[in-house]
């Protein structure tokens, strides 16, 4: 009874100092987050989409940028489910914009993809300190995270002519919003491609 209680008082205060470190590390990364997303033109939105991956990120920008990319994929798969969902009761020239958008929105998650598998790589050899690569590999994700804009873009610009319909103005402010996400992840690869 006596062992019990003394390796009570023996682990307890390891379990505090061991909570406190995670603590202080997951701050640590919190503000490192705070810090890098301050440079992207959406600040809040970007430190509020990654704070959640404070702990896998620590204070990795490659890290970063690899979370930064995967939440834009999300994004656009979402905004690419809503215009397929749309679509069918689309017409004319709304139906094909929608048709369009299915399209590119779909070009643009496969480049999202492959700009985060691109970034994971980067990551890992940081992780293990290698950085054999990586210059080739960050400018490699730029390219991919700057044509996924550029279809996003083209989504939108495909909803010009009937913007007054309602899932027109649906669909160009969700692919709005999601081009937002993209921006960010781009703007932390740029900086890490200043710093490799």
């Amino acid at each position: 009874m006596a062992e019990t209680i003394a390796n009570r008082f023996f682990f307890f205060p390891l379990f505090l100092l061991l909570s406190t470190a995670a603590a202080t590390s997951n701050n640590n990364s919190s503000d490192f987050i705070r810090r890098s997303c301050s440079i992207t033109l959406y600040p809040r939105l970007c430190y509020a989409s990654l704070a959640p991956y404070a702990t896998a990120v620590q204070q990795n920008p490659a890290k970063l940028a690899t979370a930064a990319a995967t939440v834009s994929l999300a994004k656009i798969h979402d905004a690419s489910l809503l215009a397929a969902t749309l679509q069918p009761s689309c017409a004319g020239r709304l139906g094909a914009a929608m048709r369009d958008c299915v399209k590119v929105l779909g070009t643009a998650a496969d480049l999202t993809k492959q700009s985060a598998a691109e970034m994971g790589k980067v990551g890992e050899a940081t992780r293990t300190g290698g950085s054999g690569g990586m210059a080739w590999e960050v400018s490699n994700a730029q390219t991919w995270m700057s044509a996924a804009m550029t279809n996003e873009e083209t989504c939108i610009d495909g909803f010009d002519g009937v913007s007054a319909v309602r899932g027109a103005k649906v669909m160009a402010d969700r692919v709005g919003g999601v081009k937002k996400y993209t921006s960010n992840a781009l703007a932390l690869l740029n900086v890490l491609a200043h710093g490799s």
